[in-house]
């Protein structure tokens, strides 16, 4: 191929090697523009509106998973559930990610929360203890590298 093409070449003069280079540079450009450029901003902006609507859809099924925990709330008396599940409930609806939740034989739920900011704990514990009247036997907590701390709790149903 090549030995095709260079004698070729050779036989144009300067001004039509300089142009013919001018026009591969034009084609190149309008190949990488038309052929790469533009289906990458197309997938790119076909990604942004899949991620809008798998946004407004989670959103949705939060709100309904919501709901549902509130119906079912609603339908057995909290006195009805046993505390481990009324702790697990509350701490999912906080955002609480849970390491362990156990809970032996006389009632007492013992967990463990890997990483929470400090006031969010706190604030849960209140609305834990007002709301379904739980209370916390035994708190200990660790600082964490970043911002947050760990915390074993072991918490029991003061109504019990």
């Amino acid at each position: 191929m090549t030995a095709l093409v260079l004698p070729w070449w050779r036989e144009r003069s300067r001004r039509e090697q300089i142009l013919l280079l001018v026009l591969a540079v034009l084609v190149l450009a309008i190949t990488l523009g038309f052929g790469v450029l533009r289906p990458l901003a197309q997938a790119r902006a076909e990604a942004a509106d899949r991620l809008s609507v798998a946004t407004v859809a989670l959103g949705d099924v939060r709100g309904m998973a919501a709901a549902i925990r509130a119906a079912e709330v609603r339908t057995r008396p909290a006195e009805a559930l046993p505390t481990i599940e009324r702790v697990g409930s509350r701490a999912s609806a906080a955002g609480l990610t849970t390491e362990r939740l156990d809970s032996d034989a006389g009632g007492r739920v013992t967990m463990r929360v890997p990483a929470v900011k400090p006031a969010m704990l706190l604030r849960w514990i209140a609305e834990l203890e007002t709301a379904d009247g739980i209370i916390v036997d035994r708190l200990a907590i660790t600082r964490n590298g970043d911002q947050t701390i760990a915390a074993d709790l072991a918490l029991r149903d003061a109504r019990r």
